[in-house]
């Protein structure tokens, strides 16, 4: 920030995930002054408003405390925004409402954060359709004894819809991990510069969309949420 940074958390740090996280970005104090707050009352307050020249937002929060603070604070001075999401659509309107125009301001986001939790859960929502375990859970409910043949994730395919860090930490997992085959679809042409994926297709090629949909055994979207990716899976994809 060409300055000694004070950071304006925005942040419900009463629930999670900022009950989490919140606490590891204050133990940088050494590096950084900040002033936490879930309310515009919370920043105005303090005496070194004055002095805020970076936000950050974490998830949860008011989503109205953001532009307030926006407007009361001295925001010429602001040249940081940084999303605590790994996409920034839950911030989105704010940027277009007062950052369009400001080249100096530098928005970030938590690219990486998520990706390897995520990828856990992807799995298990894969293993939980391949071993049957709502069949089990009955069956213990039932205490019935239903001896039946589980299926094998090895062998089959994962399919991806964007193939961003989320989706590439996927799949390395099921690749290496579980022996699956993985296909991806990215908005890019000219294959998969990763070397992940078996076989790699473009949404920008019309013959191409559909082949994920087609080949896969379970499909994992972590599409960017814009205008553009609205409705990007429906009835045409089942």
């Amino acid at each position: 920030l060409g300055m000694k940074a004070v950071l304006a958390i925005v942040s419900d740090i009463t629930m999670n995930p900022a009950k989490l996280y919140v606490p590891e970005i204050l133990k940088m104090r050494a590096s950084a002054d900040f002033i936490v707050g879930n309310s515009l009352e919370d920043f105005t307050s303090h005496p070194q408003f004055a002095q805020i020249n970076g936000i950050v937002w974490v998830p949860p929060s008011d989503g109205s405390v953001l532009p307030k603070l926006w407007n009361a604070c001295n925001n010429a001075k602001v040249k940081w925004l940084h999303c605590g999401f790994a996409g920034v659509d839950a911030i989105h309107p704010f940027i277009l409402d007062h950052l369009v125009k400001r080249e100096d301001v530098i928005v970030t986001n938590a690219k990486g954060a998520y990706s390897r939790s995520l990828a856990e859960y992807a799995m298990c929502a894969a293993l939980h359709f391949e071993k049957q375990v709502s069949r089990i859970q009955r069956n213990t409910q039932n205490k019935i004894w239903d001896k039946f043949t589980m299926g094998e994730l090895h062998g089959k395919t994962m399919g991806f819809v964007g193939f961003g860090d989320i989706a590439q930490t996927t799949a390395r997992v099921a690749k290496d991990g579980f022996g699956m085959k993985i296909v991806a679809m990215r908005r890019q042409q000219g294959g998969d510069p990763s070397g992940l994926a078996d076989e790699c297709y473009s949404s920008e090629v019309q013959d191409e969309r559909l082949q994920v949909f087609r080949k896969a055994d379970y499909v994992v979207c972590s599409l960017p949420g814009t205008p553009q990716t609205k409705r990007a899976i429906s009835t045409e994809q089942a």
